[in-house]
């Protein structure tokens, strides 16, 4: 038989030189770059005192994951924090990523106790006995970041913004992992494999948005207590949605709508711009994650603005070309794709179903019940409902579905439509605005919406309130699951995750004419 001799303990953590990579450091950043040197120091030597403590545990990749894994995260974290402090004082320097990674290698004073099993391949990990818990029941869980914040400086927020987008594609990668970890590992392969290294991962990530902030204003505190996340909920991969998801629209109670004051503007202005049968989708999302390809992370539909992505700016959406008949709109309206589900589909993941498009798409900006409304600025940013409602807890979520012919009753479940009946979905856009800002920290605080009379909130102003309506033709209402938004598997394709956005780039002599339809009671 043979043995499996080696063993954790028997072996060191290596680590590769820094400070020997490392440019001419300038005398405003040594002292921050010798502490976090030293902090370096300080991980190899706490990461080597838990492999001495490790003989006999977890299974063959334990050390991989329980200690190397989370390792790395941490230097890549204090490595980044040397690059920012000498990038404040001259050239940052690259490629320091790079020595984030330790290896075993190297023997200690450890004896090495023989085993008297083979190891397992590294490819294939088999469950430990005791290891009953199904990972793949389960969703990964983290602290908002966004709402502890505070106020963003303009000159922070796009880094901000890169870096809130990056613990969302981190967390979604990790749940995409657990996804796919069922029967791997021992009784703590989740925390060591998954949680750990996520862990590192987002406290390097909220380390930069703090450094971000703190170049223009005070540095926030606090924000590493936000780095460890947990397993919670049931099913986060069970693909859903569930049939209770659903509800006969001819079961929904009809829906109050505030009805217009004497000192409402009652009119309305129509922007025409088609569908999205030209084909203009992806999974870039500009509000929330600008500069970030794939930075939504599941397909999104458009129209208006013809060149709507990921990097695009205020200068190029004023450029671009728009679907919109009226070439003075060059908007930017998007929403999720909608996904019709068959008996043939896969499940856990974020692309489940064939895309359908609208038969219709109506573009309809809206007065105010209390006021009238003054022009909105352009290249305003608008957000309504939450992608991550079900993980969020619902604060921000705003789905509203119907089917024609019963457009008097609204549900935030998806609706069951009679035969005749298309299926309708309606996103109604913040219309309260600062007065200040294009966006904020959260994408929301600038523009929110009206309270349940109508009436904007004190120290804000009520501009024209876009209302997204789109139809869907032919989508059957028959099979047990029969369409679905596309969102992340993670949210189980709930219905409350429906959302959409808009980027307000009309000319200003359209937006005049606007606000005056609405404040005159016309129809344009």
């Amino acid at each position: 038989m043979n043995l499996y001799v080696r063993t954790a303990a028997a072996q060191s953590i290596v680590c590769p030189s820094v400070a020997g990579k490392l440019p001419d450091i300038p005398e405003a950043a040594k002292a921050e770059v010798d502490r976090n040197l030293a902090l370096l120091d300080r991980q190899l030597q706490e990461a080597n005192d838990r492999l001495a403590r490790s003989t006999g545990q977890g299974g063959p990749n334990f050390v991989q994951n329980a200690i190397l894994g989370p390792l790395a995260g941490k230097r890549a974290a204090t490595l980044d924090r040397i690059a920012i402090a000498i990038g404040r004082v001259t050239q940052r320097p690259t490629g320091l990523d790079r020595l984030a990674t330790c290896t075993l290698g190297g023997g200690s004073d450890t004896p090495a106790p023989a085993e008297t099993t083979p190891p397992p391949s590294e490819a294939t990990p088999t469950a430990e006995p005791g290891d009953t818990q199904d990972p793949a029941a389960q969703s990964i869980v983290c602290p908002s970041v966004a709402g502890k914040l505070p106020a963003i400086p303009a000159a922070a927020k796009a880094e901000v913004d890169r870096n809130l987008a990056l613990l969302d594609r981190q967390l979604q990668e990790a749940n995409d992992r657990l996804a796919r970890s069922t029967g791997q590992g021992g009784p703590n392969f989740v925390q060591n494999a998954i949680l750990g290294p996520l862990a590192g991962k987002r406290a390097a990530t909220l380390d930069r948005i703090a450094i971000a902030i703190g170049r223009v204003t005070q540095r926030p505190t606090g924000l590493d207590r936000l780095a460890t996340c947990t397993l919670g909920g049931s099913s986060a991969r069970d693909a859903g949605p569930s049939a209770d998801d659903f509800v006969d629209i001819r079961k929904v109670p009809e829906t109050e709508q505030p009805q217009a004051d004497q000192n409402g503007s009652t009119g309305t202005f129509v922007s025409r711009c088609g569908t999205t049968g030209a084909g203009h989708s992806n999974a870039d999302d500009l509000i929330l994650a600008p500069g970030m390809s794939d930075g939504a992370q599941h397909q999104l539909d458009y129209v208006g603005n013809l060149s709507t992505d990921a990097f695009s700016t205020n200068e190029t959406l004023a450029e671009a070309d728009t679907s919109c008949r009226t070439a003075a709109d060059r908007s930017a309206y998007f929403w999720p794709t909608l996904r019709v589900r068959g008996s043939d589909d896969g499940t856990g993941t974020d692309d489940v179903g064939t895309p359908v498009q609208p038969s219709s798409v109506r573009l309809e900006y809206r007065g105010n019940p209390t006021s009238e409304v003054t022009a909105a600025p352009r290249f305003l940013r608008m957000v309504s409902g939450d992608a991550r409602a079900v993980t969020n807890g619902g604060a921000n979520a705003r789905p509203t579905w119907t089917c024609t012919g019963f457009t008097d009753r609204l549900t935030d479940k998806y609706p069951i439509c009679p035969s005749g009946s298309d299926l309708v979905r309606v996103f109604d856009m913040p219309s309260c605005w600062d007065g200040r800002n294009l966006d904020s920290a959260d994408h929301r605080t600038h523009l929110v919406f009206p309270d349940e009379t109508g009436a904007c909130p004190g120290g804000t102003e009520a501009v024209p309130q876009l209302r997204m309506t789109l139809t869907y033709e032919n989508v059957s209402g028959t099979a047990d699951i029969p369409f679905a938004v596309d969102t992340f598997a993670s949210e189980r394709h709930d219905p409350s995750t429906d959302h959409a956005g808009s980027i307000g780039v009309m000319s200003e002599k359209l937006m005049s004419t606007v606000v005056r339809c609405i404040n005159s009671g016309r129809n344009c």
